[in-house]
């Protein structure tokens, strides 16, 4: 079992870099997916969401299956870095894949290389995510040190999301077409797949000396086989706070998904603003996410890890959704207006400060969860519980895609349109839907997360009961 000292620095740090290469991938995906694939290339939105959500249904299989895998593998390099080296050179390459479609395609082998691409990114950063988020719930037990951790852990992947929308925006702001330049999209993901190869493997090295520290695969666990996975998924869902951690992850999800999918068209069509402008609202993130790393682990220690999870939603959709339900009602200023881009930045960062608190609280807590699965079965399974966090990354993609794809169909928003010249009547249905509807699900969730039951007192006695039972076989 790892001891309950803090970590040192470089850890904390070498964890985190391995988020900052998910979140970048992640946010071009979820950013600009929709773009290309509907306004550049022409598939329809319905479609571009069905298959992101065939991809989702593999995820079903895959992360789970991984979770599962990591917990019995043997080695001597432990359970979870074999995953962590295997998977990001085939994440990079499918990554690039995407947006490298071949010219001249017709609408289903389009819709095809979509699918079968997306399907080989995300079974790649499974082998990769769900492995990472298993050895960062080993590392420590520590009820504190465990948000300080997560983080570190969060702090770094808002660093690769900003980072990389920065980067993304300001170079097709140096295009001609902008984002209607398609051979942007295959130089922007070449070199964003190489540095996330770089970074996992760092994240993966500097980590190697925690392997002694981690916790062993148990003697009497069973050899893996569909029957036992599918047995041990049943056993983590009797967990009544793991089921409703789930329930709002996944109404959580469709609120997430929706707003990074119509993000880009948020702000080139609804706000009307430029390339260099949306690229400068990335640079809020510093500023939330400072605080946020600063405040959360605070937060844990004042109130419980739930109620930190609530607010950090509540503020997120606030952040997000107001500025576009205001416009609705005309109570925002016009477009054009020196006003509506200081106030998106102010709202920005707010958001980026929320989303971090929400993600530290609820990766803090499926942590939690498994400590106390272990009290009622003496099974520690991170990577079954963590396959639920991977999971959640992409049914929020799936989710958004999907939602936003059969929306903007029925809506008929143009394709290969240029900013200011959406109808005025679809611009309003637009932000409708980007703004009161997408918040609907994320209130939805706030309801489960309210009877998730695990909080400082608690968890404190899960660990005392723990360690009684360790103590006698001298297991301290």
């Amino acid at each position: 079992m790892p001891e309950t000292a803090r970590l040192p620095f470089r850890t904390h740090a070498a964890f985190g870099i391995g988020s900052t290469a998910e979140a970048a991938t992640t946010i071009v995906f979820n950013s600009f997916n929709f773009l290309f694939y509907n306004n550049v290339l022409g598939l329809s939105g319905t479609l571009c969401g069905l298959a992101v959500t065939i991809a989702m249904l593999f995820d079903a299989v895959s992360d789970p299956l991984v979770g599962a895998l990591s917990d019995r593998h043997r080695s001597k390099l432990g359970r979870r870095h074999p995953f962590l080296y295997l998977a990001p050179i085939p994440m990079g390459i499918s990554f690039v894949a995407i947006y490298s479609p071949p010219e001249g395609l017709t609408e289903l082998p389009l819709f095809l290389w979509f699918t079968i691409t997306t399907i080989l990114l995300r079974t790649a950063q499974t082998l990769y995510q769900v492995p990472h988020l298993a050895l960062g719930a080993e590392m420590t037990t520590d009820y504190g040190e465990r948000s300080v951790l997560m983080s570190y852990n969060t702090a770094f992947s808002l660093i690769g999301t900003s980072g990389v929308s920065y980067l993304a925006w300001s170079y097709f702001g140096t295009l001609d077409a902008g984002t209607s330049d398609r051979q942007g999209y295959v130089t922007l993901t070449t070199m964003i797949a190489v540095v996330v190869i770089v970074m996992i493997f760092a994240s993966a090295w500097f980590t190697r000396d925690q392997i002694p520290r981690l916790s062993k695969v148990p003697e009497d666990l069973p050899p893996f086989n569909a029957r036992e996975l599918l047995d041990e998924i049943r056993t983590c869902l009797t967990n009544q706070n793991y089921k409703m951690l789930l329930l709002g992850m996944i109404f959580l999800s469709a609120t997430l998904g929706l707003h990074e999918t119509l993000s880009s068209h948020i702000g080139l069509f609804f706000f009307e603003l430029g390339e260099d402008q949306i690229r400068y609202l990335a640079l809020g993130a510093p500023i939330g996410l400072l605080i946020a790393t600063a405040l959360t682990p605070k937060l844990h220690l004042w109130f419980d890890k739930r109620d930190a999870l609530m607010a950090g939603i509540i503020g997120m959709v606030t952040a997000v959704a107001g500025p576009i339900t205001l416009r609705l009602l005309g109570w925002f200023p016009e477009n054009g207006s020196p006003s509506v881009f200081a106030i998106l930045c102010v709202l920005k960062g707010t958001s980026y400060c929320a989303s971090a608190i929400m993600v530290i609280s609820l990766v803090s807590t499926l942590g939690d969860v498994t400590d106390e699965h272990q009290l009622l079965t003496g099974r520690r399974q991170e990577g079954i519980f963590f396959a639920a966090r991977s999971f959640f990354s992409k049914l929020t993609s799936g989710l958004g895609h999907l939602l936003a794809g059969i929306a903007i169909d029925l809506i008929h928003f143009p394709i290969g349109v240029q900013p200011g010249e959406v109808p005025s009547n679809v611009l309003y249905q637009f932000g409708v839907v980007a703004g009161p509807l997408t918040v609907l699900p994320a209130l939805l969730s706030l309801y489960f997360y309210s009877r998730y039951g695990i909080g400082k007192v608690r968890h404190a006695e899960i660990r005392r009961e723990l360690a009684a039972i360790a103590e006698p076989a001298g297991t301290k």
